[in-house]
């Protein structure tokens, strides 16, 4: 997530019993984030990714390679483009989660009746 070098932060200090703070900081790591960015991205709505091994990015890196050099069909061509965007989309860009599921019902008197 972007951050402004300038901007000021403030501080929320959340109490957690040392089970869930090693799940949390466990979870954090997995995806090469400290806990409080982890945190930060799972309440505003976005599903941190892990970190991928590396010999994925060689993989990624060959598939491009190869689409850019060798002479494809132009129906071959667009299918092999599709597949890299479909791969990086999935497994490489944020996801927001749908963050209705975690919307708390309204509350307060019945408007009915």
């Amino acid at each position: 997530m972007n951050r402004n070098p300038k901007e000021k932060f403030a501080r929320i200090d959340i109490r957690v019993n040392q089970k869930d703070k090693d799940k949390i900081k466990q979870l954090a790591e997995k995806c090469n984030l400290s806990i409080s960015e982890y945190l930060v991205q799972r309440a505003l709505g976005y599903e941190p990714r892990t970190v991928l091994p590396d010999v994925f990015f060689d993989f990624y890196n060959k598939l491009c390679e190869l689409c850019n050099t060798v002479g494809f069909t132009p129906e071959a061509e667009n299918k092999l483009l599709s597949l890299i965007d479909e791969i990086h989309t999935e497994l490489l860009l944020p996801r927001k989660e749908d963050m209705r599921k975690w919307q708390p019902p309204d509350s307060g008197l019945s408007k009915t009746g």
